[in-house]
């Protein structure tokens, strides 16, 4: 009798329901889009980084070339492009530094995936886009970059750069 009460009283398996899973998966698809964004604006916030690290490293190093080889070194900046030049010599005879460090014959281009989310949307140097040293590694005038939301500020007679 007991045999037939227990087949009749059929007792659940252990497992999940249709909708228990459902929401399982809702919850997954929530977490993964939370991270996704996260790391969306992560990965921006260090190419921004990256950028500026890149750009002040450059001035120091114009800023000591300058010095070292007594002569005017120019840093000409493309907001259109997204990209500067590094320039050798006095205003009337410039030459391209083709051999400079981490640019592509005297170019620093933001045009490609290491620098995706980042764009050089303004700079002025006393009403010019060019951040000039001269023989002695004074800045000629000092000015401002400004990269999306980071601005670099250059003084006037030192050439030190800070970042706002």
């Amino acid at each position: 009798m007991i045999e037939k009460l227990k087949k009749l009283i059929k007792v659940a398996s252990p497992g999940f329901t249709l909708t228990e899973l459902i929401i399982i998966i809702i919850l997954i698809g929530i977490f993964a889009t939370i991270a996704m964004m996260r790391t969306r604006d992560g990965v921006s916030t260090i190419q921004q980084q990256i950028a500026i690290d890149q750009i002040t490293s450059d001035i120091d190093l114009v800023r000591s070339m300058a010095f070292a080889k007594h002569d005017t070194i120019t840093i000409v900046f493309s907001a259109n492009n997204n990209q500067y030049s590094i320039l050798l010599g006095p205003d009337e005879a410039r030459t391209l530094i083709s051999d400079f460090p981490n640019s592509n014959n005297g170019v620093i281009s933001f045009n490609n995936a290491t620098f995706r989310n980042v764009n050089i949307s303004n700079t002025n140097f006393s009403g010019s886009s060019e951040l000039q040293f001269l023989p002695l590694g004074e800045p000629k005038s000092g000015g401002i970059i400004v990269l999306n939301s980071k601005t670099i500020t250059i003084e006037d007679i030192t050439g030190k750069w800070s970042v706002n």
